[in-house]
């Protein structure tokens, strides 16, 4: 019997590792919302030289995560108010699109591991660490977009989430949040395995609204301070 090779991994590119590096630089407050991006400074901690540097960002002003301004330079984007609640509008309701695609594609195998991501972010909010919650509430998105079986919704809701993260994550949670939240995961579970997916997409439209809720607010007493 013949076997066939495995096929390699894609290499990645030097342009790609670069648009990686700086997304992580952007996401982790190094180079901060709104502040200008030092050429020399980040092409010389990446130890790349301004052409394949240039190319990763204009990738990312592509993506709104970098605004090119002539003469002045590359700024990391910042999102006002209002621009941060239509971004959220625009996400709830791609995901809600991706559950209605991917409720009747969802396995039972499928919903246990959703479940188990779930229940990892129920123990971190309860916890209070507020960091894996968020890792474990992205993961959980990107497993119903995975399940969409869309693949230009998957790339969408890829690029729309790190403008999303741009906006800022949650930094503490009240125990009014924790609960909702304790409780809407069970109940969404609950209608994945009913394969009920507009009750899925209704409970998954609730719970991102409570995250918005958060930020906006948050946005709103930086915006007044600031």
């Amino acid at each position: 019997m013949l076997i066939k090779n495995a096929e390699k991994p894609r290499k990645t590119t030097l342009r790609e590792r670069i648009y990686e590096e700086v997304v992580h630089l952007i996401l982790s407050g190094e180079l901060p919302r709104g502040g200008w991006v030092d050429e020399k400074q980040v092409t010389d901690k990446l130890r790349v030289s301004r052409t394949p540097f240039r190319e990763a960002i204009s990738i990312l002003a592509k993506g709104g995560l970098i605004e090119i301004k002539p003469y002045r330079g590359f700024y990391v984007r910042s999102f006002s108010h209002s621009e941060t609640a239509d971004l959220y509008e625009f996400y709830k309701r791609l995901e809600c699109f991706a559950v209605e695609l991917a409720v009747p594609r969802t396995s039972d195998c499928d919903i246990r591991r959703i479940e188990n991501i779930l229940i990892e972010a129920v123990v971190a909010l309860q916890r209070g660490d507020v960091e894996r919650y968020a890792v474990r509430d992205r993961e959980f998105y990107e497993a119903i977009a995975g399940q969409s079986g869309n693949w230009a919704l998957v790339e969408a809701l890829a690029q729309l989430t790190l403008q999303i993260q741009l906006c800022g994550t949650i930094t503490n949670v009240s125990p009014q949040f924790a609960e909702r939240a304790a409780h809407g995961f069970d109940d969404l579970i609950q209608a994945f395995r009913a394969r009920d997916t507009a009750r899925a997409a209704f409970l998954v439209c609730a719970q991102i609204s409570r995250t918005q809720e958060v930020i906006l607010a948050r946005v709103a007493k930086e915006a007044a301070s600031g």
